[in-house]
């Protein structure tokens, strides 16, 4: 397995693990992932198997700082109004891997690259944050181990197939070490 920068020519495989990994209430769009992609095409990284078949994806944005309120974090949401090339924060906007390498800890090996490449390309990054749902249990698992603190929850944010009126969004946020 190795970590690189996507290329457009990985999206039609990006948008098949979106739509294996995530129920379809929250998969993002094609265009959502091409404009990130384009505005911050370091932030955009993907796992390759030995054949060279992409197997998952991590997409982010550098911001200036967290913002107080909720309404930044909105799925399919422009990662250009908030993206800073200078940024201080970096802001997970998605990962996932597909179903078929779960479970085998190439989610942590691969999380913890892709944050190790991007304190490398910015090592201004003084904060990470991202959002997860309540029912990520192993994805939190990951970010946990990976000393991710939960900062706020936003009631209902996910659409869930399980939890009546949505599932909550936990917002996770990790200070680096300088």
């Amino acid at each position: 397995m190795r970590v690189r920068q996507a290329k457009n020519t990985d999206m039609e495989r990006i948008m098949k693990i979106e739509e294996n990994a995530f129920i379809s209430n929250i998969q993002e769009t094609y265009q959502t992932f091409a404009r990130r992609m384009e505005t911050y095409p370091h932030g955009f990284l993907v796992l390759e198997d030995d054949k060279g078949i992409v197997q998952g994806y991590f997409s982010s944005e550098l911001w200036d700082e967290l913002p107080h309120h909720n309404k930044v974090f909105i799925l399919d949401h422009d990662p250009a109004a908030l993206h800073k090339k200078d940024g201080r924060l970096l802001y997970i906007s998605s990962f996932a891997l597909m179903s078929g390498i779960q479970g085998r800890g190439l989610g942590k090996l691969f999380f913890k690259e892709c944050l190790k490449q991007e304190q490398e390309a910015s090592p201004q990054i003084e904060q990470i944050v991202l959002i997860a749902s309540q029912e990520w249990g192993a994805a939190r698992h990951i970010y946990e181990d990976l000393g991710f603190k939960v900062i706020r929850q936003i009631p209902c944010f996910f659409p869930s197939d399980v939890i009546p009126g949505g599932a909550d969004g936990i917002v996770m946020i990790k200070t680096m070490e300088k």
